[in-house]
Parts: structure tokens; C-alpha cells; sequence
């Protein structure tokens, strides 16, 4: 008995890529309308209403001359730390030592300004030493400070290798003797 044809075996392979081609064109066109959402989700869109002068002015007058700034509260906290601290013999020829004024005490701190005025107090015997910041890389991961030998005798810390000090970041006019733009900031050759 004669067969007769099957109307699948006459559509061949393309049967099956029409139904692929119809999935991944919602795929295409979700892909589009995500990235389009997102490079608009970049713009701002400007202010149809603008403050005038004297409102501004208002507001101004309205908040407290006297309250404290958020600015200043979180200068204060991260400009007084508890923290490790370590000493290190430094050399006499070395960089830190020329960056450093005749007489002042140097320490190494990562993330301080090359320069600034510490006061490192000692938690446990009270002492504390005025340094200048002059050096990087501290290698210690459990210390914040690395300060030179001299610093650590007068905190009393040279037996202990390490101690838990409070540091303090001194402003320009807090440090005594300290000139703001002396030669002793900068290094010589």
C-alpha cells in the first residue's frame, strides 16, 4: 500500500529555526529595552520650579548659626583614633629623617597626609609625643602608626614591640613651633 507524505517531512530543518527565531527575538527586544532604560535612568531631568533669592535667603536664616556641623562631628571622629601602633629605627640619612624638622619626632602612617601633626598619647601610661607624619608603608596589618625609635622611648612602648595608642591629627595652629611652609616638609637631595 502506497504511503502517503507526510506533511512534516516536507517542511524540512526550517520547522524547526522558525520557532527558535521567535524566542530570541523577545530576547533581542528585552535586551534593548533594558539597556535603553538604563542609559536613561543616567539623565536628570531639570527643575521646572526654581527657588528665587529671597526664599533661599529664608532658609538660610532658619537653621541654627550656633548647632554644630555633621562636617566638624565627623572631622573630630576621624581625627581622634584608637589604635596599634609599632616603632621602627629610622636612619639618619634616610628621606623620613630629611622631610622631618631638626628636632621633631617622625612616624609612617598609610592613609595621612605626608606633613600632618600628630599627638600620639599612650592607653596605658598616659604619655604622650607630638609627631610629624613623613613616611608610607606600614607593613604591620594589625598597626595604623609606625613611630621612629625616639617616639616610642618616650612613650615607654620599646619592650612592648606594639602598643594601643590614641592618635590625634593636630591642626597648623595647634602644633607648637611648627612651621606651616618651612624647608624641613620638603625633601633634599
Amino acid at each position: 500500500m502506497p504511503t502517503v507524505p507526510n506533511d512534516l517531512s516536507r517542511r524540512g530543518p526550517r520547522h524547526f529555526e522558525f520557532p527558535r527565531r521567535l524566542t530570541t527575538l523577545p530576547r533581542i527586544a528585552g535586551t534593548i529595552l533594558v539597556a535603553t532604560v538604563l542609559a536613561f535612568s543616567g539623565c536628570k531631568r531639570h527643575s521646572t520650579q526654581t527657588q528665587s533669592e529671597p526664599a533661599k535667603e529664608k532658609e538660610k536664616a532658619a537653621e541654627p548659626a550656633h548647632a554644630p556641623s555633621v562636617k566638624a562631628d565627623r572631622e573630630k571622629k576621624s581625627a581622634e583614633r584608637i589604635v596599634y601602633a609599632v616603632w621602627y629605627d629610622v636612619p639618619i640619612n634616610s628621606l623620613a629623617k630629611r622631610r622631618a624638622g631638626k628636632d621633631e619626632l617622625t612616624a609612617a602612617h598609610n592613609r595621612l597626609p605626608l606633613g600632618t601633626m600628630v599627638r600620639v598619647t599612650h592607653i596605658a601610661n598616659g604619655k604622650s609625643v607630638i609627631v610629624r607624619i613623613t613616611d608610607r608603608g606600614i607593613t604591620d596589618r594589625h598597626s595604623t602608626i609606625d613611630l621612629c625609635k625616639e617616639a616610642a622611648k618616650q612613650l615607654d612602648m620599646l619592650g612592648e614591640g606594639s602598643a594601643r595608642v590614641r592618635i590625634e591629627v593636630l591642626p597648623d595652629d595647634k602644633v607648637p613651633n611648627a612651621v606651616p611652609n618651612s624647608k624641613a616638609t620638603t625633601a633634599q637631595p
